[in-house]
């Protein structure tokens, strides 16, 4: 499975131990991997017990080793895609392997050529579960020179069948499968439409999670059998969570294409910098009088003003209400610098970015509060980023 980290968080800032790095990204063991080893390790000692009762508790050990080996098929898988992706210019954030199985994260990267991107994205789905159908035919052909019923054997056995099924299994259509992924990006091709994509490959995702419970079920009543339960409770886990994946890509598919028409000017407040040094009341004049039209009608929003200190870099925003007070009362002239919000960080962009381009560049600087608008070397406005995120992601 792949995915591209998002805009409001930094890369591989999920929890869990660090493995070490590969491409350039961490490898992150999540914590819940061990809740997935100890169900594997669970369900997989009755069968190893029932063919080896000689191994006795050594069965548990054989059963935690092949939890540990089916994880180490996921992280071929996961590697795949992290290869695929790096291959064509991607930058890999982190790959995590956790309760699901795992999960490529991919820094975003605004692609002009929708053809090119979409021939990427299919590309990266479709290796990871050739990946493991390439194990599968690798692990069937090291059985026939095993002992039959041996240790290597049943863990060969047991890895191959298990990678054919995670290879087939993650090729169904439908996301968050990468089969879903894959069909997505054809779609996108066609279509020219990557929101089109997404939500046909999202609902066909979400038809793929009621046939597993519909299969949990009906296979043994056609059978003439009652369903049992461990299957039919797995069975609706997983289908639970495909279910929310796939609403969860189409939500963001919606969020994805408000933002390529999103208009940037709704949340850019016009600003002009001015020194620590200068004259407060003579600064308000200048910034009242530049950016406020004359005439009926013609007054434009009340402009911010960015305090630059001594090496000229912004440092903070001018409190007008504090300044205005001070103004008013007798005594000597005030300096900007007295009247200093500072701000956290923040990132400049000219001033014809795209939504979709100011987003990537806050992938270098997931910790910006504030985005200052430059024409050429001058400041022209300042846009508050928690309330463009507010606005661009409300549903």
């Amino acid at each position: 499975m792949s995915d591209t980290t998002s805009a409001r968080r930094a890369p591989g800032a999920s929890r869990g131990l660090h493995l070490g790095r590969v491409l350039g990204a961490p490898v992150l063991l999540a914590w819940s991997w061990f809740l997935a080893a100890v169900v594997i390790t669970v369900l997989f000692r009755p069968w190893l017990a029932s063919v080896r009762p000689d191994l006795g508790w050594g069965t548990w050990l054989v059963a935690f080793a092949y939890a540990v080996l089916l994880f180490g098929s996921v992280f071929l898988h996961e590697l795949a895609h992290a290869v695929a992706g790096r291959a064509s210019g991607q930058r890999v954030a982190a790959i995590e392997l956790n309760v699901w199985g795992g999960l490529t994260r991919f820094e975003p990267r605004i692609e002009e050529d929708s053809v090119r991107a979409a021939t990427t994205s299919f590309v990266i789905s479709i290796v990871g579960p050739v990946v493991n159908l390439v194990l599968a035919g690798i692990g069937w052909g090291a059985v026939q020179f095993t002992e039959v019923w041996s240790v290597p054997w049943l863990l060969l056995m047991a890895l191959t069948f298990a990678n054919l099924a995670l290879g087939v299994i993650n090729l169904l259509p439908g996301i968050p499968l990468d089969g879903g992924w894959a069909l997505q990006a054809l779609l996108w091709r066609a279509t020219r439409s990557q929101y089109r994509g997404t939500i046909v490959a999202s609902w066909v995702g979400r038809l793929i999670a009621v046939a597993f419970v519909a299969w949990s079920l009906l296979t043994p009543l056609l059978a003439g059998r009652r369903p049992d339960l461990v299957t039919v409770l797995w069975m609706s886990a997983i289908a639970i969570m495909l279910w929310v994946s796939a609403g969860d890509a189409a939500t963001h598919a919606k969020r994805a294409r408000r933002m390529e028409t999103y208009d940037l000017s709704r949340v850019i407040q016009p600003a002009i910098a001015a020194t620590g040094d200068a004259d407060v009341e003579q600064t308000l004049a200048f910034a009242d009088r530049a950016l406020t039209g004359s005439g009926p009608g013609a007054a434009r929003p009340v402009p911010l003003i960015v305090v630059l200190d001594e090496t000229g870099l912004p440092f903070g925003l001018l409190d007008r209400h504090a300044a205005s007070q001070v103004i008013a009362a007798p005594g000597p002239p005030a300096q900007v610098r007295d009247f200093v919000r500072p701000f956290g960080a923040w990132i400049g962009v000219p001033r014809d970015i795209t939504a979709p381009h100011l987003l990537e560049s806050l992938t270098h600087r997931p910790k910006a509060e504030f985005c200052l608008v430059m024409d050429g070397s001058t400041l022209t406005g300042v846009i508050d980023l928690q309330e463009f995120f507010d606005e661009l992601l409300a549903d």
